[in-house]
């Protein structure tokens, strides 16, 4: 994502030629991001990139490290060839740029259009670095929240930033610990946008994301509101909390941390037992997944998407029901710390993790039994 996310904008329109100096040194920039790139050379890349946000520093160091773990090919980068430049008060120029790439095994080359900004280091004729995404709307009255975005959703922005700490409270809560930093959330106004902020290899579909350092990212639509956003800014900050038991559960199983965040979510939705009804019903038909087929977010999970949400869930919530809150957050804390889950699960429960798995799986048997027959 040489692409989108950063710091927030606020241009004043002043377009200058496309010929001029600032030009010049942007289409500079733009041949030096392009060369790194096809290097996968992280450092070079960074050297590029204004770090002065850490955010958008650590969103940016993970979208140029999958360069290396997941190749794409002809990535070029350019600016539009009838754009102008607007220039801030701040001497920040806003041009609207190119990302055009070819993700293997895709028959079509995949690009992204988006207005970025770029920043002088010193003087304007001197060096200059990349800032991402030109956000033309920034919400940061809201004590713990900043939200940015361009405003195009009916309100959504605003409706962001209110719900945020209510939220962020309730998981707080649950998980029994505390972020220590605002929380940042980037609303994107298409799937594309969201995916290549993440990486040019990102293909999957999604609503939001949200890594260890990085922004809670959403993918903005009109009438995004009540329990649906409620419960899509959840799941995100749930990660972003689950993030806060240890540097290391980002380690933990794939279902683990969807688990978590769909626990999470569960607190602001109205009729939570749709859930269980869905995981007794795959108990039911025999159509449940061995745990190490949901555990590799990069591997073999992908290919059962739905189940690592679903038995996540119902795993995490089976733990805090059955042990309680604070064993289940002992559980996933010790997960946090490096524990492998069989060492955590006997660690906290007492157990290991093959009888956590049966005792699971005879709670749902229970569940199944009590379903109507056919013929009822």
């Amino acid at each position: 994502m040489l692409m989108m996310l950063v710091s927030a904008v606020f241009v004043a329109a002043a377009p200058v030629p496309s010929v001029s100096a600032v030009g010049e040194r942007i289409d500079s920039l733009l041949v030096e991001m392009e060369e790194t790139i096809a290097r996968k050379d992280t450092g070079a890349y960074m050297a590029l990139i204004d770090t002065a946000d850490p955010v958008w520093a650590t969103e940016q160091r993970a979208w140029a490290s999958d360069l290396s773990i997941n190749p794409v090919e002809d990535v070029t980068v350019a600016r539009v060839w009838d754009s102008v430049i607007e220039l801030a008060e701040s001497g920040d120029a806003v041009t609207t740029i190119d990302i055009m790439w070819y993700v293997p095994g895709e028959e079509l080359d995949r690009s992204f259009t988006f207005d970025a900004v770029f920043r002088p280091v010193g003087l304007a004729d001197g060096r200059w670095v990349y800032g991402g995404r030109a956000w033309r709307e920034k919400h940061d009255g809201i004590e713990g929240v900043v939200v940015y975005g361009d405003g195009q959703f009916d309100g959504l922005d605003d409706r962001i930033a209110e719900r945020v700490p209510t939220l962020r409270a309730g998981v707080e809560a649950l998980m029994g610990v505390r972020l220590d930093a605002d929380i940042v959330v980037k609303v994107y106004p298409d799937v594309s946008s969201l995916q290549a902020s993440i990486a040019l290899s990102y293909t999957d579909p999604l609503g939001g994301w949200n890594e260890p350092g990085e922004s809670i990212k959403i993918l903005g639509r009109d009438g995004l509101d009540g329990e649906a956003l409620d419960t899509l800014l959840a799941h995100e900050i749930g990660h972003a909390v689950s993030f806060a038991m240890g540097e290391q559960i980002i380690n933990a199983p794939w279902w683990v941390l969807e688990g978590i965040a769909e626990v999470s979510a569960d607190t602001f939705c109205e009729n939570s037992d749709a859930r269980m009804n869905r995981i007794v019903r795959l108990a039911a038909d025999d159509d449940l997944r061995d745990w190490s087929q949901l555990a590799d977010f990069r591997g073999e999970a992908n290919n059962h998407a739905m189940h690592v949400y679903l038995q996540g869930w119902s795993m995490v919530h089976h733990v805090g029901s059955f042990y309680g809150e604070g064993k289940r957050n002992a559980w996933l804390t010790a997960m946090g710390q490096g524990k492998p889950i069989d060492e955590a699960t006997r660690e906290t429960l007492g157990i290991s993790f093959a009888s956590l798995d049966r005792q699971w799986r005879a709670m749902l048997d229970a569940r199944v039994a009590q379903l109507p027959k056919e013929n009822e």
